[in-house]
């Protein structure tokens, strides 16, 4: 175990896609905004908060396999695909960038969750993440017809080592938080 940490836990994080709702399987109910103005409004049973939209703004430009993406705070994100499906093999795989964005958006959520629940501070979390999809929804043909397997990625799970002075239940607590907030992984 790495010196200087009090506490090391280790548990099972992320998604596992099969037991998921797919995106377009998600239905979306209509947004009340009313006239008064305030933070809260009260509906039929309980307060309600009205939404405080964050939005994201990108650009981005293609050639062959690869893409250069510019973020509107000023990033620039590449992607591409190995020589051997076509691309150029000069940047990270898009499902790479996928799965890097989850486990960087995990880490912040737990981060910002400690912070909010008021326990000892996450030192840092090692996360060791797997991805699987079956290549053939994307790859089999007829291509003008929806493939009989989902292109999607099937399943993601993975294992993250957290180190903090926080106990089990207090890294529990916080890991069933980052489930529910997590905006990428949601």
């Amino acid at each position: 175990m790495a010196q200087g940490f009090a506490n090391m836990f280790t548990s099972k994080v992320l998604l596992d896609m099969t037991t998921r709702p797919r995106m377009n399987n998600y239905t979306f109910a209509t947004v009340f905004r009313p006239r008064a103005i305030g933070f809260l409004f009260r509906s039929s049973s309980s307060f309600v908060q009205r939404p405080r939209w964050k939005r994201y703004n990108l650009t981005a430009e293609g050639a062959g396999c690869k893409t250069v993406t510019l973020t509107d705070d000023g990033y620039s994100i590449e992607s591409d695909t190995p020589k051997s499906t076509g691309g150029s093999g000069t940047a990270p795989q898009p499902v790479q960038l996928l799965l890097a964005a989850l486990v960087g958006c995990e880490q912040a959520t737990a981060k910002f969750v400690a912070m909010k629940m008021r326990v000892p501070p996450i030192r840092r979390i090692q996360f060791e993440l797997h991805a699987e999809r079956d290549e053939w929804g994307s790859l089999a043909g007829p291509i003008d017809q929806h493939p009989l397997q989902p292109s999607r990625l099937q399943r993601i799970w993975g294992t993250a080592h957290v180190y903090s002075d926080a106990n089990a239940s207090q890294i529990r607590a916080i890991s069933e938080a980052v489930k529910k907030r997590c905006p990428v992984a949601s």
